[in-house]
């Protein structure tokens, strides 16, 4: 049983209807999707495999190289060379959206400031041909040894690893113009140099962000909410704040960044958001396209005593359902 605190609060911002479909999603199990890792296939060799081994599937229409098969089928997908080599990535939908939002383009540099496993790291080296640089950054040991291993498996060049805490590589970032030395970074590296220009060093940035994982819930499971308290809340959106404020003067002029999270409370998603607006006149919310992209809807006005931001619409939540995990993006350009 979720905790009685956390349904009244769902209750008093979510409309009827929704609060009936997050809590469907949070009792039906995900379909299976991954993406074609474009650096190592395409998309006629992944389909030709699912094809020779009677596996159904379809395409998304929102995401390119997604697609979706049923989970009775993951297992043998997961057994094949395509999964071994590293041709293809298992993700869930939601996670590929903030990368696609990023606007990649070849040669760009971007920051991804809590990489690990890889999965939106190896994504955006993808979009980019493995052109231009991406900083990935991950504290801890055991998860920073997976996005290693995640970028080598996905054939990754362009990326530079760094162990080590966000806010003080961001530090050093913001005080060097050019990034701390890596132990890490002559095995990822193609060595493309980092240029300051426009007040900053990233054309993109990417912050999906640690959260209370609300829109990752299942009934099923007393892990998945078992830990839910309001501290947590309270103490993610301050770290949430942290890591989002020094991100800032890292991001070029007309650069992009690109805020996520997997939860559904306010204070971490229209809050967090709304506070960096209040303080940077010079960032703006664009508009999200929805279209195609199911069980989506426009970030909250309000939450409680607090009104937020007056473009706070143009941000995105993201219903949990058998398609999706609950998810919140905002699309935030430096102007």
């Amino acid at each position: 049983m979720l905790p009685k605190k956390y349904l009244q609060r769902i209750e008093s911002f979510l409309s009827k209807s929704d609060l009936e479909q997050t809590m469907k999603g949070y009792s039906e199990d995900r379909v299976c999707s991954f993406r074609v890792n474009t650096l190592k296939s395409t998309e006629n060799e992944v389909e030709s495999f699912l094809y020779t081994k009677n596996i159904p599937f379809s395409k998304v229409p929102y995401l390119p190289f997604a697609y979706i098969i049923d989970k009775k089928d993951e297992f043998a997908l997961k057994g094949s060379p395509l999964f071994y080599e590293g041709k293809i990535y298992m993700q869930g939908l939601t996670s590929q959206l903030p990368a696609i939002l990023l606007g990649i383009r070849n040669g760009m540099k971007v920051l991804d400031v809590t990489a690990a496993p890889g999965s939106k790291t190896t994504q955006i080296a993808a979009l980019m041909k493995n052109t231009g640089k991406i900083i990935a950054c991950e504290k801890h040991q055991i998860r920073h040894d997976k996005l290693v291993h995640n970028i080598k498996l996905q054939g990754a060049t362009n990326v530079e690893t760094y162990k080590m805490d966000a806010l003080k590589l961001m530090s050093e970032l913001g005080n060097e113009n050019k990034p701390p030395e890596s132990p890490f970074s002559g095995r990822q590296s193609n060595n493309t140099p980092l240029r300051r220009g426009d007040g900053g060093l990233f054309d993109a940035i990417l912050l999906d962000a640690p959260c209370s994982a609300e829109g990752r819930f299942k009934l099923s499971d007393e892990r998945s909410y078992g830990f839910w308290t309001l501290q947590n809340i309270q103490d993610k959106a301050v770290i949430q704040a942290t890591l989002l404020e020094a991100s800032i003067p890292l991001l070029k002029k007309w650069g992009t960044l690109v805020y996520s999270t997997c939860t559904l409370a306010p204070e971490e998603n229209e809050g967090v958001v709304s506070n960096i607006l209040a303080k940077h006149p010079d960032l703006k919310l664009e508009a999200i396209d929805t279209t195609d992209i199911p069980f989506a809807r426009p970030g909250i006005t309000s939450f409680e005593w607090r009104m937020y931001n007056s473009d706070i619409g143009n941000t995105v939540r993201i219903l949990p359902s058998n398609l999706t995990e609950g998810f919140y993006l905002a699309k935030i350009r430096k102007v």
